[in-house]
């Protein structure tokens, strides 16, 4: 059996081990008073947000959900989600700052040459959390890298400032030193070292020659100084905006992108009852799941699946409730789409639709199974018995054995056979419930005298007035 990979989470918990450190590493400069630049700042301020959001991550991409995701055959990113791709991308054209415009405008560019699935699109958010605690990733990185070339400038510099305190050719020798065993001339480290020797007015013949020798073998000065400030803008930009864009992507409304972006979702639309658009989120989202569940068994594609039910539901001579098209998706049509598609039950999903046919037969079975296993379990704990004390013992726990296996098919059923969602038209925007859709709502009441039917008779009004809405 091949082991299960997961590049992307598993470059997640690397990611997460190297911010601790980062954060860390950034804290104890910071109580010690060494700079730690505006991106480090950033950093310790919303380390927490960060680390939500790994959480998050963590938590929406489940195993099952994650292998299901279209991968990458090729290139860099091989193994990883298609999706994944796209955000890293999105991300990096727009130095880190996401909005729900933007992503939009990008997907619907992807679109137009490939359609994504409604699973790809519904982990999109979790693919721009992944791409942005990358980039804060990246910068964290910058920032300690920064930090430790920052703090080698100033031992360097503090050891050439001492040798210049001292009388002789101590100075000349802790320059000479240095030219013979450098460390690696960075912009940040010639920056920070030369201003180190400049601040504290360190204007000596051999620190003139070590700085000509710094503009030879390095960068000039003014160069790397700029060169250095450029870095620290554009770290503390990308971290501020990747935070940002962090908070932004936990408050985005991913339902209307989602069915926004979704050619599912256009398809269904074309419901030739004209319901499914006017239905809740939660009856439209429970419809493309069905499309999405037959799409993953049959190969085929999620919007031509929906097309069937489409042609299905507008053919001629159907009664009014078989021409929307959830009769194909939810209710007795579900298995002439699935046959259309060549979809074939199997496993679990007989044995669960065979109870939803048979529910009497099945509990019935259920509950007798249960006592047969009960008296055969108590049977074996008491031991041989004559044939009349057997017959006694079973009949004597026959009832405590019954209501044991009553509770227990019941907690069995409640778990595999859940509550079936029930479709609801979405009636929050209208003013009351549109008149074709009124009815009467009936409460069978029991009277025990006539005093009872007054006493009903007093509460109609009061019950009319606290519900006057249309």
């Amino acid at each position: 059996m091949r082991p299960w990979r997961a590049p992307l989470l598993a470059r997640l918990d690397e990611t997460r081990r190297i911010l601790a450190q980062s954060e860390s590493q950034l804290a104890d400069a910071a109580a010690r008073g060494v700079d730690v630049s505006p991106a480090g700042a950033w950093l310790l301020d919303n380390y927490h947000v960060v680390q939500e959001h790994m959480r998050e991550v963590r938590q929406s991409l489940p195993r099952g959900y994650y292998t299901e995701l279209p991968q990458l055959s090729s290139g860099p990113l091989a193994g990883y989600p298609r999706v994944y791709e796209i955000a890293i991308t999105l991300i990096s054209h727009t130095e880190a700052r996401i909005d729900l415009d933007n992503v939009n405008l990008f997907i619907a560019a992807f679109q137009e040459v490939k359609s994504l699935s409604i699973g790809e699109l519904w982990a999109i958010p979790a693919m721009l959390r992944l791409g942005l605690i990358e980039s804060v990733r990246r910068m964290s990185l910058r920032t300690t890298q920064r930090l430790v070339q920052v703090e080698e400038a100033e031992r360097h510099a503090a050891t050439i400032l001492a040798a210049a305190q001292q009388p002789g050719p101590a100075l000349a020798l802790a320059v000479r030193d240095f030219m013979n065993d450098p460390p690696r001339l960075t912009s940040v480290f010639i920056s920070r070292f030369l201003h180190a020797l400049r601040e504290r007015r360190a204007e000596q013949p051999a620190l003139i020659e070590l700085e000509k020798w710094i503009a030879i073998e390095g960068v000039r000065p003014e160069l790397a100084s700029t060169r250095a400030t450029q870095r620290v803008a554009i770290t503390q930009i990308m971290m501020a905006n990747s935070i940002t864009s962090l908070r932004a992507v936990g408050r985005l409304d991913w339902k209307v992108f989602v069915e926004r972006q979704s050619v599912l979702e256009a398809v269904l639309r074309r419901d030739p009852a004209e319901y499914y658009a006017r239905m809740t989120f939660a009856t439209r989202d429970h419809y493309r799941h069905t499309v999405e569940r037959i799409a993953k068994r049959t190969k085929v594609p999620e919007p031509e699946i929906a097309e069937h039910a489409i042609r299905l539901a507008a053919r001629p001579g159907l009664r009014d409730h078989q021409k929307h098209v959830g009769y194909f998706l939810i209710d007795d049509g579900l298995s002439e789409l699935e046959r259309v598609s060549g979809f074939k039950v199997r496993g679990f999903e007989w044995i669960h639709r065979f109870a939803l046919r048979h529910p009497i037969f099945t509990f019935a079975s259920a509950i007798l199974g249960c006592m047969a296993l009960l008296i055969g379990l108590v049977a074996a704990l008491i031991g041989p018995i004559a044939g009349a004390a057997l017959v006694i013992t079973v009949v004597l726990l026959l009832i405590p054995i019954s209501d044991v296996a009553i509770n227990l098919v019941n907690q069995l059923l409640s778990v595999l056979l859940p509550p079936r969602l029930l479709p609801k038209l979405d009636l929050r925007g209208a003013p009351g419930i549109p008149a074709e859709f009124r009815t009467a709502v009936v409460i069978p009441t029991l009277f025990a005298d006539v005093e009872d039917v007054a006493e009903a008779l007093e509460t109609i009004d009061p019950q009319f007035l606290a519900n006057r809405e249309a």
